[in-house]
């Protein structure tokens, strides 16, 4: 068993930590859904703490849904869904940081095309405009992906396809390189089927029922700045309506 530090001098509480590591480690596939967790006794030993601590980190998770405590049996991972809050709707890149996840995309296509009337007039934009079309894997935890198509209006951001690479949060680019910053954005949510380009991307059957985002997003003087539409498994991501 591999004997996993928690900093004791960190104002984040020890359960907290171990909270945050057995979800990473859920995450990355670490424990497969089903399978049983280790013993409080062992989870002792992995993180060198007291049974207190592992019991409050444990009781956090079950209480989460990350976790479901059978008497007699065991502590089991459950079949875990990312939950995404529709009203408070940040960046892939924040989402998966404020969940001490790492990002990780794939830029798949980078293209100019000549907008949809949909596009246009999300983006308030003329038919002569020219669209950058963005498409990208957004990965979340081990098998599972969302697929992103953003469309970006060139006269706000020239050359942004010169400066987009997996690496990179487009959101982040376009506040530090460009200047514009985020105001508010719009969601709506649609219920669709899987392609047979969208089955090969997100790995799922063709024709299965997929959620798709269409988000407009605005910049803090209300002005239309790019418009994605993001599709996910339903099995593996819910959203939610939460005002806090």
């Amino acid at each position: 068993m591999v004997n996993i530090m928690i900093k004791k001098e960190s104002v984040i509480p020890l359960y907290e930590q171990i909270k945050n590591e057995i979800i990473k480690q859920i995450s990355e596939g670490t424990y497969e859904p089903g399978s049983k967790l280790p013993s409080e006794h062992e989870l002792e030993d992995e993180f060198n703490t007291s049974r207190i601590t592992i019991r409050r980190a444990i009781d956090e998770l079950a209480k989460d849904n990350y976790l479901t405590k059978k008497q007699g049996k065991g502590t089991f991972i459950n079949a875990h869904k990312v939950q995404r809050n529709l009203l408070n709707l940040n960046s892939y890149t924040n989402f998966m940081l404020e969940n001490n996840s790492k990002p990780s995309r794939k830029v798949i296509e980078i293209s100019y095309e000549n907008a949809t009337i949909k596009v246009r007039s999300n983006l308030h934009t003329s038919e002569e405009s020219k669209i950058l079309k963005v498409q990208r894997i957004m990965h979340f935890e081990k098998n599972n992906d969302g697929l992103e198509i953003g469309f970006y209006p060139t006269e706000i951001f020239p050359d942004l396809d010169k400066k987009i690479t997996s690496d990179v949060s487009i959101s982040n680019l376009l506040k530090d390189t460009y200047h514009v910053s985020q105001g508010h954005s719009h969601q709506q949510i649609n219920l669709t089927f899987a392609t047979s380009d969208m089955a090969k991307k997100l790995n799922v059957v063709l024709g299965s029922p997929l959620f798709q985002l269409e988000r407009t997003v605005y910049d803090t003087e209300n002005q239309p700045i790019y418009f994605a539409v993001m599709y996910y498994d339903p099995n593996k991501v819910s959203f939610i309506v939460d005002s806090k």
